[in-house]
Parts: structure tokens; sequence; C-alpha cells
């Protein structure tokens, strides 16, 4: 069988595949990885099998500053309304799906900065993206604005404690984390360079907050990373069905 052609938004240098794209490679896949905020264009949806969106620190509504969400949306929108390809949406992507398909992102009550228990739903514990979880896992969330309502047909699988809509489903097999399951202890160190990334960890965890999620990102990596491996498998392989339950 033929290696599925993956399509990849990525919106800033440092919100990248990182380890999806590990696993990508060892899978023998060259995805092709559009950069939106350095003006490359989205290309023919057509030729491709999967759909990555990935994460970044702008809002889904900043078309101004960032005019290229508007055909980021509609390809988004495309791919799971018309086509109905499989497609899995991290942090800024997952809130971008759940936009494009008419739900509703708005700023966290309660953002998030560390690592996060992840809580799945009942439904989530029954899905196959969620194979092998239990009814929990760790993950790494960074973010200030959610998915607070569902797109039509939209099915919640996970929460945390201060974020109900943690991950969804819709179409037949498209999926928004709002977690960072790809992220790793370099990543985040990565986002400690930016004022606005230092700011969210000392606002939710005090001075020392930087230091804090740094401790605890490293002390749970190795877990992060098999949950990391663990959900790329479980997608690339509704992905290889065509669809989901």
């Amino acid at each position: 069988m033929p290696s599925p052609r993956v399509l990849v938004f990525q919106h800033v240098s440092y919100c990248p595949l990182e380890t999806f794209g590990a696993c990508l490679a060892g899978d023998g896949i060259d995805p092709v990885i559009v950069e939106l905020d350095k003006g490359q264009a989205i290309p023919d949806l057509d030729p491709f099998d999967v759909l990555i969106v990935l994460g970044g620190p702008m809002d889904v509504w900043e078309t101004e500053s960032h005019p290229w969400l508007i055909p980021e949306k509609d390809a988004v929108r495309h791919w799971v309304a018309t086509l109905d390809r499989p497609m899995l949406g991290i942090c800024l992507g997952h809130q971008l799906l759940a936009d494009a398909l008419g739900g509703e992102v708005s700023r966290s009550q309660t953002p998030e900065a560390g690592v996060s228990d992840i809580l799945l739903s009942e439904t989530g514990r029954k899905h196959p993206l969620m194979q092998g979880f239990g009814q929990s896992k760790q993950a790494i969330n960074f973010h200030g604005c959610e998915v607070t309502r569902l797109p039509a047909g939209g099915v919640n699988l996970a929460s945390t404690v201060d974020c109900v809509n943690g991950a969804f489903s819709a179409g037949s097999a498209a999926f928004g984390i709002q977690y960072h399951a790809e992220a790793t202890d370099t990543l985040v160190n990565e986002w400690f360079e930016h004022e606005a990334a230092r700011a969210l960890a000392e606002q939710l965890h005090g001075p020392d907050g930087v230091t804090h999620v740094r401790q605890r990102v490293v002390g749970a990596m190795p877990d992060l990373k098999r949950n990391a491996e663990r959900l790329y498998r479980n997608f690339m392989r509704i992905a290889a069905n065509g669809r989901g339950p």
C-alpha cells in the first residue's frame, strides 16, 4: 500500500510537527509543509490524503493581521465538509476546525500552561483515536483561547478540569485536540523565548512559573512521548481506513 500523502499547515516556526514529524519520517512519509505565516500558498487539496493543522500564537479571528487565516479556514472547511478526509488539528488547528465548521472559539476563562490530565469522555474512551489511553492521559496544554461551542455534529472526546472541549471529532475522520501532543521539552523551552509564553506561565503558576512548567514537562516527557506516538498511530490507522467509527 502506498504511503499517504500528508499536507501540513504550519503557522510559526516554533510550532512544528516535532514528535509527529519524527513519527512521519519513521514511516517513510515526507509531508508537504505549507508555512502560511511566510506567505506560502495552500496547494490544490485533491492530491492529499491527510491534513494536519498545527498550533500558533494567533487567534482564529485575527484575520486582519493574519489574512491567510481566511483561505486556511476555507481549506479546512472544504477538506472536512466536502472532501470528508482525515484531519488532525492541534491547539490553534483544533480551534480553526471548530470555527471553520460553525463552532465558537472564545477567550478561556482559565487559560492553561503546562502538563495537564486529559480526561476522556465516555465516547472518547471508546473511540479509536483514543485507543489504549484508558480514562485519562497526560499532555502539554498552552493556550489562552478555547472552543466554547462545538460545530453541528461535533462530538466531545476529552476535556481537562479547565477546558471542556479538550478534543472533539467532526465528519467521519476529522479531529481537534486543544493540547500539544506533539510538543517536547525542547520545544517548550523555545516557547519560553517569547514574552507572551513566559507571562502566561507566571500568571498561572506564580513568579517561578517558567521553572515550574519546565520541570513538570521534563519529568513527564517519557510518558508524553509515548502518548504522542500512540495518538499518531491511532490517527494514522483511522486515516488508512478512510474514516472513523
